[in-house]
């Protein structure tokens, strides 16, 4: 999932990037919760904004605590975007995953929590069945939006797909991201609806 930024003038110079480390977390939850405070999936899950706002702010942290085992969080020099990623062999929540994370997002979702089940289950089965490295979540902090950084910050995670020859997954919700991910090489393989919620398109990047 996803809330990035739109191409923007490549003639500028190269965007910084690093991976994240534990004194970066509460600087990749506040801009990961911004940047999905109006997206359509967590819109749906929460329709009151206050309240989508506190969920996120939880949310985001338990993925910032799974995504850094399970692959790489990147992040811009200031944290104006962010990206979440998940490596081929653990692009799959594993069972002790599922087990540790339950408590905390019936937590941060409460009576919610059944939406955000619905979205997250439709999310897994339509995950590839190869191993890809794959984009859990990109975010662009609204004041920073248009300015290249979450590009950048997804072009950090796809440096690791290509050193291993690797195919990169992500899916979205939010149509108006499709001509960035198309402009870093994705292109949408499958798309499917939410019953009574957003629509998803899933798009591959093939290994380079």
């Amino acid at each position: 999932m996803d809330h990035p930024d739109k191409p923007s003038d490549r003639s500028r110079p190269p965007i910084a990037c690093r991976a994240a480390s534990v004194q970066d977390r509460q600087a990749v939850i506040a801009t990961l919760a911004d940047a999905f405070a109006h997206e359509p999936a967590f819109s749906f899950i929460l329709p009151d904004y206050d309240a989508r706002c506190r969920a996120l702010m939880r949310a985001f942290g338990i993925v910032f605590d799974e995504d850094v085992r399970a692959g790489a969080v990147f992040l811009t020099d200031q944290a104006e975007a962010v990206t979440a990623w998940r490596s081929p062999q653990q692009m799959r929540e594993g069972r002790w995953e599922a087990l540790r994370t339950r408590l905390p997002y019936l937590l941060a979702f409460g009576t919610a929590i059944g939406r955000a089940a619905r979205v997250a289950d439709l999310i897994k089965a339509n995950l590839p069945p190869e191993g890809c490295w794959y984009l859990h979540y990109a975010g662009s902090h609204s004041q920073h939006r248009g300015q290249g950084f979450g590009g950048a910050a997804i072009r950090a995670g796809l440096a690791l797909a290509d050193a291993e020859r690797a195919n990169a997954w992500l899916e979205t919700a939010d149509v108006a991201n499709l001509a960035l991910y198309r402009s870093l090489g994705f292109e949408v393989i499958k798309s499917w609806q939410v019953p009574e919620g957003p629509r998803f398109w899933g798009m591959m990047r093939p290994a380079r």
